[in-house]
């Protein structure tokens, strides 16, 4: 039976949405005052592509850490002695910890040729610079992988808030760094690689407090570890379509007009910042107790999760769509239309913005479906349906490129997502049966009212004619979106954040 602490979904989702809000506001802030700081300067150059790239790489890898560990978590919490508990995540953090830090060693010795190798044109005044940041950053591997490992161990045990709020003190960290310090590139290395520890020790005395010892141990032939090992690579294909496809978007791009990837990159960030939002905080909280149900074989319970959380995301990502379409383009001239980004750097922005857009039920499939096979230890299925999507995506920027330019490439990308998530929905209904019952469809049909109440204010604005930024957007958006709400209150939909589940 499902615990009394989980039984309120809605709730959880809710403050943990609020709570990964926060996150990304100081994400954004500290990525403003570096801006106001470096500018576009080679050294900030150097920090993107040096700190960048490598840190999206290991939080991949922490990603799918943390998805394996939960499901194998649950099974030792749920039918295993607190000693074996123990056992299993202190042998998974020994050998986690021993390999990055073999890594760490090796990438600080080869400093100097992986810069050459990500960065061949770098002019010689400034590869000493790059290859002293590229040593700072190595430890990350380490201390990413103890992070999502320890947070995945909070998720288990249901603090999710914590979990959705370690990157806080984090951005703050950095942010004190680029006030104290300015320009100083090195200081501000050692800082954002602290900063990645700090947010792993900031979730110890919850550990402890749930009375893991942490001591490690090394048991190569663990049958959990060695799983664990083995499914990073599936997880990491399974997980990276959207992202993989946004970079194929920019590697076709490079042949078109100037502008074009720099475009698709704001217009791509933009959508993702805003709609990960709601979609990381539901598998947050529903990944775990998938995980559980999954092990006992309850699949009502699943088709009853996966159900709830459709409902409460429609809720919220349809009417994102819909002001999309009617504002995307003020919504790009308001938060990038300053200084260099001109008016057809946002005209180029705002297509990519809002063809981007359309990808967010594939993007939402995407994480949620996954979290299901994970839960299944069904690795492989999202690996092999992203890598045929990832196919067709490849043929459909090859034919529309040329022809269709920033157009083309964004609507491949959403129609690549679209594919993914009507190929998943139907292996997900088949695995656990079909949970698009009519309760779902009825629920999404009484979705229409409060839609089209939106879309009569802000066509209702539109025939008044207001060009000035709160008559022809802020006051809209605002109205737009109290009428949606209001509406939707009142044919009770907005009730499923606040329903406790029913047990099976």
């Amino acid at each position: 039976m499902t615990d009394m602490k989980n039984t309120r979904t809605g709730k959880t989702f809710l403050g943990v949405s609020v709570a990964i809000f926060i996150a990304k506001l100081l994400g954004f802030s500290r990525d403003i005052i570096l801006a106001r700081v470096f500018g576009t300067s080679v050294l900030n150059d150097i920090f993107q592509v040096i700190f960048g790239f490598p840190s999206l790489i290991f939080s991949s890898i922490g990603t799918a850490l943390s998805s394996v560990n939960i499901p194998d978590l649950t099974y030792f919490a749920k039918h295993r002695s607190l000693e074996e508990r123990n056992q299993y995540l202190g042998n998974l953090l020994a050998q986690i910890s021993l390999l990055a830090s073999l890594v760490t060693l090796l990438g600080i010795v080869l400093a100097p040729a992986i810069v050459r190798l990500i960065w061949p044109a770098l002019a010689p005044e400034t590869t000493h610079i790059a290859v002293l940041l590229t040593r700072i950053m190595m430890p990350t591997l380490l201390f990413v992988s103890l992070t999502f490992l320890a947070t995945g161990v909070l998720q288990v045990h249901s603090h999710f808030l914590l979990s959705a709020t370690i990157s806080i003190p984090f951005n703050v960290f950095i942010i004190a760094a680029l006030l104290w310090r300015g320009n100083d590139i090195a200081f501000l290395g050692y800082v954002t690689t602290l900063g990645w520890l700090l947010q792993f020790l900031i979730q110890l005395p919850v550990l402890i407090k749930e009375k893991y010892t942490l001591r490690f141990h090394l048991d190569f032939h663990d049958r959990f570890s060695c799983n664990t090992f083995r499914n990073l690579l599936p997880i990491l294909m399974g997980n990276s379509l959207l992202q993989v496809c946004l970079f194929i978007d920019r590697y076709f791009s490079a042949s078109l007009p100037a502008g074009t990837a720099s475009a698709l990159s704001f217009g791509s960030t933009l959508f993702i910042t805003i709609t990960s939002v709601f979609i990381v905080a539901m598998t947050t909280v529903v990944f775990p107790r998938l995980s559980q149900h999954c092990l006992e074989g309850d699949y009502p319970s699943v088709r009853a999760i996966l159900e709830q959380a459709f409902k409460m995301l429609f809720f919220i990502l349809l009417p994102y769509l819909l002001l999309v379409i009617c504002y995307h383009r003020q919504i790009v001239a308001l938060i990038y239309q300053h200084g260099a980004f001109n008016s057809q750097s946002t005209d180029l922005t705002s297509q990519a913005f809002l063809l981007y857009s359309f990808a967010v039920l594939g993007y939402l499939c995407q994480e949620v479906y996954n979290r299901v096979y994970y839960a299944l230890k069904r690795f492989s299925v999202p690996m092999v349906v992203s890598l045929f999507c990832l196919t067709i995506n490849v043929i459909l920027d090859y034919l529309f490129y040329k022809t269709a330019g920033i157009t083309g490439l964004s609507l491949s990308t959403a129609l690549c997502l679209l594919l993914y998530a009507i190929i998943m929905t139907v292996m997900v209904s088949r695995e656990i049966g079909n949970f698009i019952n009519r309760d779902l469809a009825y629920y999404l049909l009484k979705l229409i009212l409060p839609s089209a109440s939106l879309l009569a204010v802000a066509w209702g604005f539109h025939l008044l004619g207001g060009s000035s930024l709160i008559m022809g957007f802020l006051l809209p958006l605002f109205t737009a979106s109290i009428v949606y709400l209001g509406v939707a209150h009142l044919c009770g939909l907005s009730s499923v954040f606040f329903a406790r589940e029913a047990s099976h």
